[in-house]
């Protein structure tokens, strides 16, 4: 029961995220700077887990040691990179072609676990990583697969900070998730608040009230999604999450197609078939390797 709990929860998360997504699409269209979206909506998505937590009555944040630091700072800058990184990929790109680009992330994490860990190398996983790679290239640009298209350069890096994202949150599924997801969003919005104020300056201040009013309940959203993501991430392991995380694909398609009008060419359509049939043959395959999700060769606190 749940686990069935915790995988609702977790497509929950996936609807909210690619809803979000779409509105970010809006956002920029309607002249929101990168700094303006997400000092607003990380602050009220900080609020909003805290919130939660609030209602939860949680008290104690179990966070004890210099290692349990070390993993929770990675996993707010991966979390913090995977967005930034998406925002910027929307901007070149359509939604649909960010997101499964975004989703090219089981290779990312089996090419690291190949390197770092030495998980065996066969026929089956290296069809599924070229098939990535040709799935990428064909939606980066079907006339000219060498040009440079920086949307899916941006969506490459998304992908990358959404597979280290991953393996952190693992890292720390033995602890509370009340604090791992406080502790982490806490995280984010005090990087990118520093960041923005040193690199953006008085973009950050130039908002309307309805400006602010509309990303203040996407932080709101966000910080439920977030809330769900990290307690489905604590119950199930890494590859069901992963499974279960690919029904965003479809609702970002169905997304895309409706409400933003976005129709994707053959080549496009091709390259989406491939990257969701290589991020299932990567996702569901048995590792070989003990500890498989421990990529930074850190011992797991029991």
């Amino acid at each position: 029961m749940e686990n069935k709990i915790a995988i609702l929860a977790l497509m929950i998360s996936g609807i909210v995220w690619a809803s979000t997504a779409m509105g970010y699409k809006f956002f920029i269209a309607a002249g929101f700077s990168i700094a303006l979206i997400f000092v607003v909506t990380r602050f009220f998505k900080m609020l909003s887990v805290l919130a939660i937590a609030k209602y939860k009555d949680v008290h104690r944040l179990n966070i004890k040691d210099s290692r349990e630091i070390f993993f929770l700072l990675l996993n707010a800058l991966f979390s913090l990179g995977t967005p930034i990184f998406f925002v910027l990929a929307l901007s070149y790109t359509s939604l649909t072609n960010v997101y499964f680009i975004h989703y090219t992330m089981p290779a990312w994490v089996f090419i690291a676990a190949a390197i770092f860990l030495g998980e065996r190398i066969n026929a089956k996983k290296i069809f599924a990583v070229a098939a990535t790679v040709l799935g990428m290239l064909l939606i980066s640009n079907p006339a000219d697969i060498f040009s440079v298209n920086l949307g899916v350069i941006f969506a490459f890096f998304s992908a990358i900070c959404f597979a280290g994202d991953i393996i952190t949150a693992r890292e720390l599924k033995d602890y509370s998730y009340h604090a791992v997801s406080i502790h982490s969003n806490a995280l984010q919005l005090l990087m990118f608040s520093a960041a923005a104020i040193i690199l953006f300056g008085e973009k950050v201040a130039s908002f309307s009230f309805d400006s602010f009013v509309v990303l203040a309940v996407t932080g709101i959203f966000l910080g439920i999604a977030s809330y769900l993501y990290y307690f489905a991430i604590s119950k199930i392991d890494a590859s069901t999450a992963g499974v279960i995380s690919l029904s965003e694909l479809l609702f970002t398609f169905v997304l895309g197609l409706i409400v933003l009008r976005e129709m994707p060419g053959m080549f496009e359509l091709f390259g989406y078939s491939l990257i969701a049939l290589s991020a299932l043959i990567l996702l569901l395959r048995k590792a070989d390797i003990e500890d498989f999700e421990n990529l930074l060769l850190m011992r797991k606190k029991h």
